[in-house]
């Protein structure tokens, strides 16, 4: 659901309470006599009026998205059900006017001229009420088959050969969409070129991940947004960096971590110019690739000097297109969450940080040992992974765990003191503990 959508739904549900509670105030300000129709309206009167308009509003923009996402039989349906329902009870109070007494009842039967003897004006209005429906009826098959409409033109346009446009918009709902995208496969054949919806230009990848009107977008040079999972990759050398470590490192970026993006299902992006980001679509795949890098790094480091991988993990709506040499590019506000756990992770010496997002979508039999490390912005929890850790230091980490968490809460909290104590004992027992150490100096600041 778009968040436009649930806007409109709160709004909705706000306004058609408060109009439901105050409409007894607008009902007392219409009076409705043999004498006429009367309007005394108060300040109250006219509070309840706005929110039934309002609420109305909302309710009418609400129903026309519900139909976009249907199909075209059920658009037909429940595009004519309210006129139905509104006709029939019309119709039937109608019918039923003509054996009430009271001010209310008279006064309506005196402004449509209906008399209980003579039924004659009862039908007439009964007869124009039909008529009107008719009409309304009309209107709305004109408008939703509009689509069809369009659809019959670009066929007869088809039919004489291929058609020079990049996208056919029907209107209508979702299945529309869908029909239009066909069109335009059908359209793409008159070319002799057997291209699949994929091309040259979008990695293939996105077509286990992405629905095929986003794969279009993307083909066009359109930006899309989808839900993914972004992993980002610092090395950091121990030592002081010269050029021929930079060039280094760079080799390894391109020689090793790159080809782990593909065998984990991922994409890398082109315009992390501050480190190795990737598009992932699953959190198992995501934290496997992290888990990889940190092990590769390791063995690398092993042969020259000391690297340091610090990786973040976190999921988002993530905007992305394709850029003139077929490389996925992100926008730039997606970097900007990352930056942020990044430098937490760097300040802590956390080696793999992921968020609470990350936790929530694993597979529940995903095994993976790691603990609550802090919190970014209100409502980002990070968490460590302990499996980059050797199994001894892995162990203990393990083994404080709660401990440890629970300092970090109170440290959250601004109760330094009693995280202190708690950090202080932890290091005791583990000395090589770095967060717990760079807490433990945060907590005496």
């Amino acid at each position: 659901m778009k968040t436009s959508t649930k806007i409109y739904l709160i709004l909705f549900a706000i306004t058609s309470i408060a109009s439901t509670v105050l409409a007894p105030n607008v009902i007392k300000a219409v009076q409705i006599s043999t004498a006429g129709v009367s309007f005394n309206f108060s300040v109250l009167s006219y509070v309840a009026l706005a929110l039934i308009v309002l609420s109305n509003i909302f309710g009418t923009i609400l129903y026309f998205r519900f139909l976009k996402t249907l199909s075209f039989n059920k658009v037909i349906f429940f595009s004519t059900l309210p006129f139905t329902l509104i006709y029939g009870t019309l119709l039937f109070s109608l019918a039923y006017l003509s054996s009430l007494d009271n001010p209310t009842a008279n006064g309506v039967k005196t402004l449509l001229n209906i008399s209980t003897t003579n039924q004659y004006n009862t039908i007439l209005w009964a007869v124009l009420l039909t008529i009107i429906y008719i009409l309304v009826l009309f209107i709305v098959y004109f408008f939703v088959s509009k689509p069809v409409e369009r659809m019959e033109k670009i066929l007869l346009r088809l039919g004489d050969g291929k058609i020079k446009e990049r996208k056919f918009n029907l209107g209508g709902g979702k299945q529309f969409a869908q029909m239009g995208h066909a069109l335009l496969k059908i359209n793409n054949t008159f070319s002799g070129a057997n291209e699949n919806l994929t091309g040259s230009k979008v990695p293939k990848i996105l077509n286990k991940f992405i629905d095929e009107q986003k794969l279009l977008r993307l083909q066009n040079g359109e930006k899309i947004t989808h839900n993914a999972y972004l992993v980002f990759c610092r090395l950091q050398e121990e030592k002081d960096n010269n050029m021929r470590k930079e060039y280094d490192l760079l080799k390894l970026y391109i020689n090793e971590i790159e080809p782990l993006v593909k065998k984990f299902s991922g994409i890398a992006i082109e315009n992390a110019n501050f480190g190795s980001c990737s598009l992932f679509f699953r959190a198992e795949n995501a934290l496997d690739f992290a888990h990889a890098v940190c092990r590769v790094v390791k063995i690398k480091s092993k042969r020259t000097s000391i690297i340091k991988p610090f990786i973040v993990v976190d999921n988002e709506d993530t905007s992305f297109f394709i850029n003139e040499k077929s490389r996925v590019m992100l926008d730039e506000n997606n970097f900007e969450s990352v930056r942020e756990i990044l430098r937490f992770s760097m300040a802590n010496g956390c080696r793999l940080t992921f968020t609470n997002k990350i936790l929530d979508n694993l597979p529940s039999n995903y095994l993976l040992k790691y603990r609550y490390v802090g919190k970014i912005y209100s409502s980002k929890n990070l968490f460590e992974s302990l499996e980059v850790y050797s199994r001894k230091k892995r162990e203990k980490l393990d083994k404080n765990k709660q401990d440890f968490e629970k300092a970090v809460l109170f440290f959250n909290r601004g109760e330094k003191e009693r995280a202190r104590i708690i950090f202080e004992n932890i290091l005791r027992e583990n000395p090589n503990d770095k967060v717990s150490y760079l807490y433990f100096n945060q907590c005496k600041n």
